[in-house]
């Protein structure tokens, strides 16, 4: 669908918007914020099914709405089905960001605010959150809420202080210039087990950080099962010279030597795996 004027969202515009989307489909959208990160897709969770729109990221509370597609090629799914909504969920965080005190109405506030229609047969599935659920998001933002500081930087920087007091024999840093960061930490528990590891994996995921900065995760490999993660670390920029800071740092960390390393398809981790740890095998 060609856009015919500028279309801006605010995050509760955003919300509207995509819970409208998801009852014309009678089923739940998916996220997937694009590798360049300044973007992110909506898409309905159907299989294959071709409906979808994206949003440019302008700031934190502001989006833009670049491409719609609006026709579904199914039927309505049965309930049990269903994914919990991932527009719901958005509001849930932000509505706690400005009234936690609320937990009691939250849902008919958001039925209310989203529009999300209460006169047929049923509550749509993707929208029945129980009240654990909804308590869970209430702490999860009282947690963001009482940080050390409401700026991220200076807040982790603390964190990063406190846990190299407290914790001394962990490895953790967070780097900071005016276009350069690097955070990485390694808790010393898995420091000498680290050694009976051959294949390490690494690997990102672009959804557990805010500013959609990728997270990284060393783990290790045994036969098929991935174990617990040895090192995190997350930079930006995303290159691999950032990631080699960190993944050479925990290297020197363990004074070990991978042999085999396997990875996801990011080109810029295994050229920073090539560079670095040249003797490491690249499954």
């Amino acid at each position: 669908m060609e856009l015919e004027e500028e279309t801006i969202f605010t995050v509760m515009d955003l919300c509207k918007f995509g819970v409208k989307q998801e009852i014309q489909a009678q089923y739940g959208y998916g996220e997937r914020v694009r590798k360049e990160r300044s973007q992110i897709s909506f898409h309905c969770k159907y299989p294959k099914c071709p409906a979808h729109f994206n949003v440019a990221i302008l700031d934190q509370n502001k989006y833009k709405l670049i491409k719609i597609v609006e026709e579904h090629d199914h039927s309505a799914p049965n309930d049990k089905s269903q994914y919990s909504s991932v527009f719901y969920r958005k509001y849930l965080e932000h509505y706690f960001q400005t009234d936690d005190n609320q937990r009691a109405i939250a849902q008919l506030n958001a039925f209310k605010d989203l529009e999300i229609p209460l006169t047929g047969p049923s509550i749509p599935e993707m929208y029945a959150q129980k009240p654990r659920a909804i308590k869970r998001f209430a702490e999860r933002i009282h947690a963001l809420q009482t940080r050390y500081s409401p700026d991220d930087v200076v807040s982790l920087q603390i964190f990063v202080q406190t846990v190299q007091e407290e914790s001394p024999d962990d490895l953790i840093a967070f780097e900071v210039s005016d276009n350069n960061m690097c955070f990485y930490y390694a808790p010393f528990e898995g420091k000498a087990y680290a050694h009976s590891i051959k294949t390490f994996h690494i690997d990102s995921t672009y959804k557990l950080l805010r500013s959609n900065i990728p997270l990284y995760a060393f783990t290790g490999k045994i036969k098929d099962f991935h174990i617990f993660p040895f090192l995190y670390f997350f930079c930006q920029p995303d290159t691999y010279q950032n990631i080699q800071v960190c993944v050479c740092a925990y290297l020197r960390w363990v004074t070990i030597e991978p042999e085999y390393i396997s990875m996801d398809c990011a080109p810029q981790i295994a050229q920073a795996i090539e560079e670095s740890i040249p003797q490491a095998q690249i499954l």
